[in-house]
């Protein structure tokens, strides 16, 4: 019965409730892809990298003495500090490595099945030693990782090859080429050669270089660009140079990660104080990583509080208006029987009906919003719930926005109809 009423008028008040419909709209827009952007920061921040990363310590070695030009003083003094790490109390494991967890980057290089079958694959590429399993906290799925002697010899091969320029082949191509024993993630197995054991098979560079895998570790995540984040491999190789230091990472006992990073520091450039040691917590990399997104969380959540605010002081502020415009009637249903529940049950179903008219038009510009925000700056996508759960909170706020001045208007005496008149 009351829904003629309600109708007639809101054509006669078109303009005043086509804005309660229009900011409902926006809101829902804004507000919706807030909220994915909140979803998506929170999901990335909660993704596990699969490392030990709450005892993981990064150490940099950096020298400023000539004697490290010199080759074999640079890796003796390697050797050196790995063996002072791995048996300082307090010590799970130890890592010669250029992998860093949670920087946001690092090296890669492309791939392909030998032969130049398949398409070209990217996958992160790192030097490290036989601590890589036991320093990061991961599991050897399947095969062995490196031994001491492997990353022995191939340090040897690598730097004997790689000490001039390659002979190259009319082609552009290497004219010998090598082949490198390697671990790889579970994730960089399946996506090079599908399901099944990756074991003695191999893939080659851009150079035609095989790669050999004896090993598979899962998990691995971490953060890079091309969307890379779960392909990885390691080949056995001692990493150092005069320019570019030596770096490790240091697996400690649960708990002593910030206590010990000091302890290295001393008790590293004691060893040799030729150089400049520093130590990292990953977690202190991580929580470094994860600044924007929490910059994100914050910004999203106070421009969609403030809009949801805005916007229930603009119903509040309409419903009120359009209450003292029709005192003079209100007072005359109460005069004529109305009671209080029911003038506010008309203010609200007005109000509801309002609102999802706003809601509508909000679902389909929140879309449309989306799909810009994803084609031309890489944003989160907009679930359905995310859409569902912003028109619940738009329609409860348009309900409890038109609450307080529906009461006020339940509350008009029937006197007010007699003065009126």
């Amino acid at each position: 019965m009351e829904l003629g009423p309600i109708l007639r008028a809101i054509r006669r008040n078109k303009a005043r409730f086509g804005l309660i419909a229009v900011e409902v709209a926006l809101t829902l827009a804004v507000v919706a892809n807030c909220l994915a952007l909140i979803g998506d920061a929170r999901e990335k921040m909660a993704q596990p990298s699969g490392f030990d990363d709450d005892n993981i310590v990064r150490v940099t070695s950096t020298p400023f003495d000539q004697a490290f030009r010199e080759d074999g003083y640079l890796q003796n003094g390697l050797r050196a500090d790995l063996e002072a790490l791995r048996h300082m109390p307090g010590v799970r494991a130890a890592l010669s490595t250029g992998f860093l967890p949670w920087i946001g980057g690092g090296s890669s290089g492309t791939f392909k099945r030998p032969g130049g079958q398949g398409p070209e694959l990217r996958s992160q590429l790192y030097p490290a030693d036989e601590g890589l399993i036991d320093t990061l906290g991961v599991h050897l799925v399947e095969g062995r990782q490196f031994t001491r002697d492997d990353v022995e010899r191939d340090t040897q091969r690598l730097k004997a090859l790689f000490a001039s320029d390659r002979p190259r082949g009319q082609d552009g191509m290497p004219s010998e080429h090598y082949m490198q024993d390697v671990v790889i993630s579970k994730a960089w197995c399946e996506l090079m050669f599908g399901p099944g054991s990756c074991l003695g098979k191999m893939f080659e560079d851009g150079d035609r270089d095989l790669y050999r895998v004896i090993g598979v570790l899962d998990p691995f995540y971490n953060p890079y660009a091309w969307h890379i984040e779960k392909y990885a491999l390691f080949y056995a190789y001692h990493s150092a140079s005069f320019e570019g230091g030596s770096a490790y990472l240091v697996r400690t006992e649960p708990g002593k990660a910030a206590s010990l990073a000091r302890t290295i520091e001393d008790s590293l450039t004691r060893q040799n104080p030729l150089r400049t040691v520093k130590t990292q917590l990953v977690t202190e990399v991580r929580h470094n990583f994860f600044g924007p997104q929490r910059a994100i969380i914050l910004l999203m959540g106070l421009v969609a509080v403030l809009l949801v605010v805005v916007t229930g002081l603009g119903i509040v502020g309409v419903t009120s208006f359009l209450v003292t415009e029709r005192i003079r009637q209100i007072g005359t249903r109460r005069a004529l029987g109305a009671r209080m529940i029911d003038i506010v049950r008309y203010f609200l179903l007005e109000n509801w009906l309002v609102t999802s008219l706003g809601i509508v038009a909000g679902v389909g510009l929140a879309i449309a919003l989306n799909l810009a925000l994803v084609s031309f700056a890489s944003s989160a996508v907009l679930g359905a719930p995310t859409v569902v759960a912003g028109a619940i909170l738009l329609w409860l706020l348009g309900l409890v926005s038109a609450l307080v001045p529906s009461l006020r208007a339940a509350r008009t005496s029937p006197a007010v109809a007699t003065r009126s008149v």
